[in-house]
């Protein structure tokens, strides 16, 4: 009974280390010769949102695993296998899998993964980047022209009006009467 709390408490410990909040951690298995740290996680919640509908559904049909890239953590490669159910919709009676932010669309990596990726390239190139995560660099070429691709598809936030043109802030501070504020 021990041992099943210590292992159990553990598992929360990694969860909160992993911090993805879509996710628990059920199993970790560290390959000290290839410095890889593998993570099996699930989802928290146990129903889905219908993509075509918009139902909610419960009926789960089937479980599959996908191994996907996230941040190293500690110089070690970290791989999530990340177990996902495919759910079927009573009310359109079609089959889906729910879509997690923590996970990019198409690529087999975290958001956060690409985001990093994206900003090591943006400092250096596609091949410093791709050494750093140790991925092949075609796949994180790819990765990294379809993440961007993706972030340019995002609405933009909206502009703030402008306040004041060609005003030095100390003018401003001082507010000698000669600031024209729009």
């Amino acid at each position: 009974m021990d041992a099943a709390m210590n292992a159990s408490a553990e598992l929360a410990v990694l969860s909160s280390l992993l911090d993805l909040e879509e996710f628990e951690v059920v199993a970790s298995v560290q390959d000290r010769s290839k410095r890889l740290r593998t993570f099996t996680i699930v989802p928290k919640i146990a129903v889905g949102l219908c993509r075509h509908c918009h139902g909610i559904s419960g009926e789960r049909h089937v479980c599959r695993d996908r191994t996907v890239m996230d941040l190293p953590m500690g110089g070690w490669r970290t791989e999530l296998v990340v177990r996902l159910w495919q759910f079927r919709c009573q009310a359109c009676d079609r089959f889906f899998t729910p879509s997690f932010a923590a996970l990019a669309e198409g690529a087999h990596a975290t958001e956060r993964m690409l985001e990093r990726l994206a900003g090591l390239v943006d400092r250096s190139d596609v091949s410093s980047a791709a050494l750093f995560f140790d991925l092949p660099e075609k796949t994180a070429e790819g990765w990294y022209y379809e993440h961007v691709k993706h972030k340019q598809q995002e609405p933009r936030p909206p502009l703030e009006p402008v306040r004041s043109l060609g005003i030095d802030e100390l003018s401003l501070k001082k507010d000698t009467g000669n600031s024209v504020v729009c």
